[in-house]
């Protein structure tokens, strides 16, 4: 009888040993990023109602929900995003000083097309500031934001493309009376579909020619924020606020900003300006993305909280990693420990323990196998360094120390291995 091979489902992923290195890169950076800002984690359910989506995410979102009726009859969700939680605790305590800067890096789940570097299960990022509505604070979650992706290695990979709902609303009243917001699920199209599809999209919503055209123009290319100025005209309260903005990123260090019309985000929620991180080659799009939803918060609760956040998955920002070549630092020393002949488990272990106190990784030959073979596992598993309990040096009280990278070795006393190695590995 043959026996039940079960694959993976499709859209989901294992993370073997190899894997798990990247992503706890990526976990390290983005959070030592987030608290250098000032943001401090929280953490939420994996399942939720399904309400909260149906509240403000957008049909297609909810199109996209791992959701059933569990067995008490109610209507649940895997959650798909992060946003709509962390609004729930937010309004869910009165007692919270604000303005509250928070991060989260939970699994989502949605159910769409697998492609590079999307997947229907993936770790998310998320940093978020509530109780602020001033240009500030957007441009210190986009600088955050900026401060991830070079702690990660990416500098000069990507570029921040910035839009304004407001902006584009108010560009679209005045060339049609199709409503703005069913006008943005078609231009958050734009890079996915061909100029020609996203037309003829424009002119089935009810756009006449010349809009469309002037659309489809706008969204076609970046620009600076002054060229914006020229397009749209100075004075208007959210075209300085943009500039605003843009001069505070600078101040950051954050000087790859681009004005992009096409950016506008594909939730429904938001209310401001909106971004995205670019890939400069073209390879991927959004690396990551976020904008201002300054009234979620009072949908959900009646509350007024301004809000301003971003998302940031793990998959693109894996695949750059590697296609980059990063090198994924290891902060602590690892030591291999082999065994030759019979030796006592126990004292091994003890020098394993004084070596694990002093800060080093250390793994303990477990099977009773050759020494090249122990040395090819022991390289294999990246360790820096292996010491070879032979039997006959322990009866001199000796063990072989061997530097794994250049392939020396020296023989020493058993006494004094814990203390030289703590003194090289500094």
């Amino acid at each position: 009888m043959s026996s039940l091979q079960i694959e993976k489902i499709r859209g989901f992923r294992d993370f073997y040993p190899e894997d798990m290195e990247i992503e706890k890169f990526i976990f390290q950076k983005t959070e030592e990023a987030a608290e250098a800002f000032g943001f401090s984690r929280i953490d939420f359910p994996s399942l939720e109602y399904l309400d909260l989506y149906r509240i403000k995410s957008g049909d297609e979102l909810l199109q996209q929900t791992y959701s059933f009726v569990d067995k008490g009859g109610r209507e649940v969700t895997l959650i798909p995003e992060a946003t709509p939680s962390t609004v729930r605790m937010v309004t869910a305590r009165k007692d919270l000083q604000r303005p509250l800067r928070w991060y989260s890096f939970p699994k989502v789940w949605r159910y769409e097309e697998p492609q590079a570097g999307r997947y229907r299960e993936h770790y998310q990022f998320n940093a978020d500031i509530f109780g602020s509505d001033n240009p500030e604070a957007d441009a210190e979650v986009i600088a955050l934001a900026s401060s991830i992706l070079d702690g990660l290695g990416l500098s000069g990979v990507y570029e921040m493309r910035i839009n304004s709902r407001k902006i584009m609303e108010e560009i679209i009243r005045n060339i049609t009376d199709v409503d703005p917001f069913s006008v943005f699920s078609i231009i958050d199209r734009f890079h996915k579909i061909s100029r020609e599809e996203f037309m003829e999209q424009l002119r089935s919503a009810g756009i006449g020619e010349d809009g469309t055209s002037m659309i489809a123009d706008l969204c076609s290319g970046t620009r600076s924020v002054e060229e914006i100025e020229r397009i749209i005209g100075k004075g208007s309260d959210e075209t300085s606020r943009i500039s605003k903005v843009v001069d505070l990123l600078r101040s950051y260090g954050v000087n790859n900003v681009r004005y992009d019309f096409s950016i506008v985000r594909g939730l429904s929620y938001y209310t401001g300006i909106v971004f995205e991180a670019y890939d400069r080659s073209g390879q991927f799009r959004a690396i990551l993305g976020g904008g201002r939803y300054d009234s979620l918060a009072s949908l959900m609760s009646g509350d007024n909280v301004p809000a301003v956040g971003f998302g940031m998955g793990d998959a693109v920002i894996t695949l750059l990693i590697k296609r980059e070549g990063i090198q994924i630092p290891r902060k602590k020393k690892s030591v291999y420990m082999c065994r030759v002949g019979e030796i006592d488990s126990a004292l091994m272990n003890r020098y394993a323990r004084e070596l694990r106190e002093a800060g080093m990784n250390v793994t303990v030959e477990l099977i009773n196998r050759g020494l090249s073979s122990q040395l090819k596992y022991a390289s294999s598993s990246g360790a820096d360094y292996a010491i070879i309990f032979g039997e006959r040096d322990l009866e001199k009280g000796q063990v072989t120390l061997r530097d794994m990278h250049s392939g020396s070795q020296e023989n020493m006393e058993v006494d004094s291995v814990v203390h030289h190695l703590v003194s090289i590995m500094k």
